[in-house]
C-alpha cells in the first residue's frame, strides 16, 4: 500500500491503509487514530516556542495554531510520538506508516496531524461567484 499525500482525501488515506470508509467498524479505527492525533496536536497549541519565529512573535498569534505554522522539526517530532505512543487499537496501523520517504517519518500520523490543523483554519463564507469580471454597466 503506497502511500498518500497530507492532501489526500479521507477515502484515499483509508484506503491506503486497508480500510474502508463505509464501514462503521472501521470508521471507529479511523477516530481512534484521529483522537491520537488530537492529543498530540492540542499539546502543540499549548507552546508558541513550537511556531516558526515570524508567527512566534507576532503578538495576535493565539491558539489554535495552523499545521503550516508549526516548526518542521517539531512537526516530525509530534509525528513520531503519534506513532510511537498510539494506543494498543490504532498502533498497528500508524506502524503501517512508517516511511523514510517523502512523507517521512509516518506518512498516516503526517496525513492525520495535517488535517487537524488544517480544520482548524477558518472558512470563507460564500460571498457569491469566486470570479470577477468587468461589467460595464456597474463599473462604467
Amino acid at each position: 500500500m503506497p502511500p498518500v499525500g497530507p492532501r489526500a482525501s479521507k477515502e484515499e488515506f483509508m484506503q491506503a491503509l486497508g480500510l474502508n470508509s463505509h464501514d462503521p467498524h472501521h470508521e471507529q479505527f479511523y477516530r481512534a487514530m484521529r483522537d491520537d492525533a488530537i492529543r498530540v496536536y492540542s499539546r502543540l497549541n499549548e507552546d508558541t516556542s513550537n511556531l516558526l519565529d515570524s508567527v512566534a512573535n507576532d503578538p495576535a498569534t493565539r491558539p489554535p495554531f495552523f499545521w503550516h505554522h508549526i516548526r518542521p522539526e517539531r512537526q516530525r517530532l509530534a509525528i513520531r510520538d503519534i506513532a510511537e505512543n498510539a494506543s494498543p487499537l490504532t498502533k498497528p496501523l500508524f506502524a503501517r506508516g512508517d516511511t523514510s520517504g517523502e512523507y517521512g517519518p509516518n506518512w498516516v500520523a503526517g496525513w492525520l496531524l495535517y488535517r487537524q490543523g488544517r480544520s482548524n483554519q477558518p472558512r470563507q463564507a460564500d460571498e457569491g461567484p469566486a470570479t470577477r469580471y468587468y461589467d460595464p454597466v456597474r463599473n462604467g
